[in-house]
């Protein structure tokens, strides 16, 4: 930056020229621009980067937003559920969540935070227009981030596909539990469902991996990223089934 040059200066002013006052904003918009980066990278490092983007709208989901789709409509679908689904789970009408998707009605205050708590997200999200990146809106591991993340480190250690649905079985038992404490039973398969979609994308990726290794030869490694994905896989079934029983 150039050297900036007073013009004049009092206890409580000092004056500029107005291309100094420009650099001086730019400046500082890039400082901001910086932290904001910043706070991504090390979001990203801290949670992973397949928890990670499931809180980011895609380049695509942005651009719907920015069209003027419904933000309710592009989480709801981000998190793999049903209209159906969201509105039992917030307790609203689907018709109700159908008119707000639709641009017909603002939801109100309360509707708005019931779904953003099962969507996990932060209410501002979900409001017209497209909510600043920044690191305010970064949000923590959710709950189901945080369930799929146990399942894959059982299936790391060399859980078989019985251990995994039975662990899944136990995460589904603990939420149920937890649900029948806080009144919130009605969110239970909400909840599953958004673990079913956060292990899907694990297995997912570690098939991903597998067919890499293939290619390079190194079938041992191979072998052993595709037993993750075969052991989350069972996890998945187990969850279907817990979701279809309640």
């Amino acid at each position: 930056m150039s050297k900036i040059k007073l013009l004049a200066q009092t206890d409580r002013t000092v004056t500029l020229r107005r291309a100094d006052f420009e650099t001086l904003l730019d400046a500082a918009e890039d400082k901001v621009d910086l932290t904001v980066v910043e706070s991504h990278r090390a979001y990203e490092k801290r949670v992973g980067w397949n928890v990670a983007r499931r809180n980011y709208l895609t380049r695509d989901e942005a651009e719907r937003a920015l069209a003027g789709e419904s933000l309710v409509r592009i989480w709801r679908e981000k998190r793999g559920m049903t209209q159906r689904a969201l509105a039992e789970a917030a307790r609203v009408s689907p018709a109700y969540l159908a008119e707000i998707e639709a641009g017909k009605k603002p939801g109100s205050k309360e509707a708005v935070q019931r779904l953003a708590q099962v969507l996990e997200v932060p209410m501002e999200n979900l409001m017209d227009g497209t909510p600043p990146i920044s690191a305010a809106t970064l949000q923590p591991v959710t709950r189901s981030d945080k369930a799929a993340a146990r399942l894959a480190k059982l299936a790391e250690a060399g859980g078989d596909e019985q251990q995994l649905a039975d662990e899944a079985r136990l995460i589904v038992a603990e939420w149920i539990e937890i649900a029948d404490r806080d009144g919130v039973r009605h969110q239970i398969k909400a909840a599953i469902w958004a673990l079913r979609n956060a292990t899907t994308a694990l297995s997912t990726e570690w098939a991903r991996r597998s067919i890499e290794q293939d290619r390079i030869h190194d079938t041992g490694a191979a072998r052993r990223l595709r037993n993750v994905s075969r052991a989350l896989e069972a996890a998945i079934d187990a969850l279907t089934a817990e979701s279809r029983s309640l």
